[in-house]
């Protein structure tokens, strides 16, 4: 059975399973997703699901809070004090998120997360050595495809740079259509059997959510450093 066959062959189950042997872990990327309530109505998780996430999610919070109160009471405070609550607090959410992937959702709504996640990542995901086995994509395709996502990221570090301008929609605007330029290129680029793969990887087109809003408003919020951000 051919890679691309096994993408379809992925069983669906009622309730919670947790991962099998054989079922591709979920990324990182892709388990961030799960905080964004349109994700979570995307994947159409049930009321018990979408509450184990919002609960703990609002734990975290007040339990960062409490220290941040705790710290702001406290003499002679270290200079990155606040830096590692910071920290503390997003290894929570991932270690929160993380769990609920893997013992909350079913079977298909993990394939379903990672299609989406893929969706939001556009040209980032030919960077997914999975994806690049699945479609196995050759060094030529490789390279073309880490050109692109350099091009993006240099697009995405003026946007911010010159963030706050008057032509700010405009410029929004410009970027999202520069990364589905690069996205077209990469998948131009792609043999008809690769375009097949691809699809299979992308699932059903998605209706609750834009991936390349949701894509910049990530961007946005992550605590990264892009060259020149200063961020």
């Amino acid at each position: 059975m051919s890679t691309i066959a096994i993408l379809f062959a992925v069983p669906l189950f009622a309730a919670p399973v947790p991962p099998t042997k054989g079922e591709d872990p979920v990324v990182p990327s892709a388990v961030k997703l799960l905080q964004h309530r349109k994700v979570q109505k995307e994947l159409k998780m049930t009321a018990e699901q979408r509450i184990v996430v919002l609960d703990g999610l609002a734990d975290l919070e007040e339990e960062h809070e409490k220290k941040i109160e705790q710290l702001s009471r406290s003499p002679n405070v270290a200079e990155d004090a606040y830096e590692k609550l910071d920290k503390e607090r997003k290894k929570g959410i991932d270690r929160l998120l993380t769990d609920t992937v893997a013992k909350s959702l079913t079977s298909a709504q993990r394939k379903r997360l990672a299609q989406l996640d893929r969706r939001v990542q556009g040209i980032g995901a030919f960077g997914d050595p999975r994806v690049q086995g699945v479609l196995q994509l050759t060094d030529a395709q490789k390279k073309k495809a880490a050109e692109l996502v350099e091009r993006q990221k240099g697009e995405l570090n003026r946007y911010f740079e010159n963030a706050g301008n008057e032509d700010d929609v405009k410029r929004k605007a410009d970027l999202i259509a520069f990364r589905k330029d690069v996205l077209k290129q990469m998948e131009d680029a792609l043999t008809a059997d690769q375009k097949t793969g691809w699809a299979v990887l992308l699932g059903d087109a998605v209706t609750g959510l834009a991936p390349d809003d949701l894509w910049l408003r990530i961007e946005d919020e992550m605590d990264l450093t892009l060259p020149g951000l200063g961020k």
